[in-house]
């Protein structure tokens, strides 16, 4: 029993620090959402949905409607969201308690943590009471933590420390068939809980096992070396693989993502600090400028960084001595930790982005490896390996203190590097533990204001099919979306998880280009076909929910053929008829020309409301294509680097107006859109060489016509006197190809006209928009 102290005050320390931060939760854990804004309300709606709604384990309705999504891609946290729809079978009111559940396991996590990292500690052969402690701080200044605020399903940190505790056992095991079996479940739980977790943990343990076969003479010629890396790497990832292939009928996903180069660690992520006590004093240093990326935070905490470059300077000073330092062999003692710490070396450097940021083109030739942009998330390995044996280091160097019988020192050395380490770690906690309390569980009818309460009982959402929410967001696919607004995010969320009523728009990832278009082209223009009608089967109404929030032409022209059902402060639900939303109103605007035609005045060869008014139109006749918007030419050109469609001079553009520059893009091509493409107006100040940019995203256009979608920016000049150019910027390494037509520059408050027949059909040209009719 007397050996068992240091765990028992471990378990008893460690629970009584996640009481004090997080009682709340683990008392109450059903009555809370950690955030409710961003990806934290839609991991919270599609695990909610997918368990009190969805009839099918695969396929989630709860957005993308009609189309839906494979539970994959909605980050519901697939294991237990099945789970839990599978206990709604047997026991009635279970998923009353579902959030609760990921909530307290979240929070159990941390807890759960200290007490797997003590047991890493001792495989190490760490004192136990300085394993205690170091397990405390190392689990408190853990990264994870932070992802309590958004993306739940990372935010499990016993990830990383069991499975690198599984291969410890694995290593020293001789029943490495029981280790093999254990390995093999704990990839796949994680696999299924959240792909990137999966992938960085596989990573790592193929990493350690790849040197254990490679360095060792002896392992390469048991055959279990080479069974435990097909089992326990290839199976698990070609299972996940499999199932997706044969359980997903959603295609046109793009392999293309875009911000691989964007969500890089760097060495600073790992060194300097994000929070207080010691970030406050890096922010007083004068021309210090510290931009730490957020999703590569893997601070391993001050005390293990100056052994991190304790380490590294001993090892250059080594590299060039003849008499090597005892001490300095003394950190290397133990192979596995060796073997740990150089494959996290290794995970650290694909977290920085390495191999492919020296050779960026090269990225286009790994699809499957540029999936997982977010390569920051990856330095978590290095974090728990390097503090581990940074503890190792500071074991040994206490060890040798002694020795030397300096213990006043060596206990100063230990108390000043465990109580730092855990006062760091402290101040997140304080931060995150007063952060995730602050909204109620809205998923809970309970917890709803009196205005979702009194909307839910005076509207019957089973008389309507879905919900389109306004401003409409879809967000996913990222060769066509609609930015993401917080605000009516999470409004519809709560009427659609309640009501089990899908949403028409979409919050998810490596959604369908093919059904993203469809669904935002129900927004576009009423004189344009609708092509999402022919997969809508019900003939039941709309409901539309619209938050207080700016909408924009397109959106308000939807909300003016509905009803207006029910007005809060804060959000108002209309209804409107399947008839009313898809009637194609080309007769009508073409009638409303009819009646101001007369007063129109000619101008280049089209119908202004104001000769003097200013107008710019370049329809590219004089560029031949065979990808043609109207006529016979149109630009083409490449995607990457910089196009410039229009140059304007100086004194072209006055300062007190506003005005529309608008243009068709071919978005049928491989990706046409998406990489961070950029429609701009680019403004040159001479006197200061400085550069004014209007920046709009042609992935984002509302406007879709087959092959082909409308970008439309507003701006203003800084200066008439500045020089102005209309371009398009995309990245160095694209290799796609864009094309242009039919170029409009005109005055925001005026109109501009122009009538012509095609092929029997009468087209009328509205401020670059072609509404076509027959005769």
């Amino acid at each position: 029993m007397k050996k068992q102290i240091p765990l028992i005050s471990l378990v008893i320390i460690s629970f009584c620090i996640v009481l004090f931060f997080y009682g709340k939760v683990l008392i109450s854990p059903n009555s809370y959402l950690f955030n409710t804004d961003g990806d934290a309300i839609k991991n919270y709606y599609t695990y909610y949905y997918h368990i009190t709604n969805d009839s099918s384990y695969i396929n989630f309705q709860g957005m993308n409607y009609p189309y839906g999504e494979h539970y994959l891609y909605t980050d519901c946290h697939p294991v237990f969201s099945n789970i839990f729809q599978f206990l709604g079978n047997y026991f009635k009111n279970i998923h009353n308690y579902c959030i609760g559940f990921i909530n307290w396991l979240m929070i159990f996590s941390i807890f759960l943590t200290s007490i797997l990292l003590y047991f890493i500690l001792l495989e190490f052969k760490i004192q136990k009471w300085i394993a205690v402690f170091f397990s405390i701080g190392i689990t408190l200044l853990q990264p994870q933590i932070f992802r309590l605020f958004g993306h739940l399903a990372l935010s499990y940190s016993i990830c990383i420390p069991l499975t690198w505790l599984l291969l410890i056992k694995y290593y020293k095991s001789n029943n490495k068939l029981l280790y093999i079996v254990i390995l093999f479940l704990n990839n796949l739980f994680w696999l299924f809980i959240h792909a990137y977790l999966g992938v960085i943990i596989i990573f790592f343990e193929a990493i350690v096992l790849l040197i254990i076969t490679l360095f060792n003479r002896l392992e390469r010629k048991k055959y279990i070396s080479y069974f435990s890396f097909f089992i326990t790497i290839l199976i698990p990832l070609l299972f996940f693989k499999l199932f997706i292939f044969f359980t997903d009928n959603h295609i046109g996903r793009t392999n293309n993502p875009s911000g691989f180069f964007l969500y890089n660690a760097e060495p600073d992520d790992i060194l300097i600090p994000h929070h207080a006590p010691l970030r406050p004093l890096f922010d007083k240093i004068n021309g210090l400028h510290i931009n730490l990326q957020w999703e590569a935070w893997g601070y391993i905490g001050f005390i293990f960084s100056i052994i991190l470059i304790y380490i590294l300077l001993f090892f250059l000073i080594q590299i060039f001595r003849k008499r090597k330092n005892l001490i300095y062999q003394k950190y290397f003692e133990n192979s596995f930790l060796n073997i740990s710490l150089l494959s996290a070396i290794v995970v650290l450097l694909f977290a920085f982005g390495l191999p492919f940021k020296l050779f960026r083109e090269s990225i286009d030739y790994f699809n499957t490896v540029k999936q997982f942009r977010a390569t920051g998330r990856f330095d978590w390995v290095f974090f728990y390996v390097f503090s581990v044996f940074s503890v190792y280091v500071v074991n040994q160097l206490f060890l040798y203190l002694k020795s030397k019988n300096k213990n006043i020192i060596a206990y100063i050395l230990l108390f000043f590097s465990i109580s730092f380490t855990i006062i760091e770690g402290i101040y997140y906690h304080f931060d995150v533990s007063s952060s995730i309390c602050k909204s109620k569980n809205l998923f809970s009818k309970d917890n709803l204001d009196n205005n979702f309460k009194n909307a839910l009982s005076k509207i019957d959402f089973n008389n309507y099919q879905a919900i389109i929410p306004l401003p409409f967001y879809s967000n996913g696919s990222e060769c066509f979306s609609r930015p993401i607004n917080n605000s009516i995010m999470r409004i519809s969320m709560v009427f659609s998880a309640i009501t089990n009523t899908p949403i028409v728009g979409a919050n998810l990832t490596r959604t369908s280009a093919f059904e993203s278009k469809k669904s935002i082209q129900l927004i576009s223009p009423s004189f344009y076909p609708k092509m999402i009608k022919n997969d809508i089967k019900s003939n039941k109404p709309f409901i539309i929910i619209k938050s207080n929030d700016e909408i924009t032409e397109y959106e308000n022209d939807i909300l003016s053929k509905s009803n207006l059902l029910f007005k809060t402060d804060s959000f108002s639900i209309f209804n409107i008829t399947k008839q009313k939303l898809f009637e194609n109103m080309a007769k009508h605007e073409y009638e409303k020309f009819n009646n101001i035609a007369i007063t129109l005045f000619n101008k280049n060869g089209f119908l202004v409301t104001d000769t003097n008014t200013f107008m710019y139109y370049n329809d590219f006749e004089y560029q031949k294509s065979n990808k043609c918007f109207r006529g016979n030419g149109a630009y083409y050109g490449e995607k990457k680097g910089k196009n410039i469609f229009a140059q304007f001079n100086p004194n072209t553009f006055l300062q007190d107006k506003e005005y529309v520059v608008s243009a068709w893009m071919y978005n049928a091509g491989n990706e046409a859109l998406n990489g961070w493409l950029r429609f701009m107006v680019e403004e040159f100040d001479e006197k200061s060489n400085k550069w004014f940019e209007t920046i709009i995203l042609p992935e984002q256009s509302e406007v879709i016509y087959g092959d082909w979608s409308l970008i439309e920016l507003k701006f203003k000049v800084v200066s008439s006197k500045n020089k102005i150019f209309i371009v398009s910027k995309g990245k160095d390494n694209e290799n796609q190809k864009l094309c242009l037509d039919d170029l409009l520059i005109r005055e925001n408050t005026e109109m501009v006209y122009k009538v012509f027949s095609y092929n029997n059909m009468q087209i009328l040209f509205k401020n670059n928009h072609e509404i076509k009719f027959l005769k």
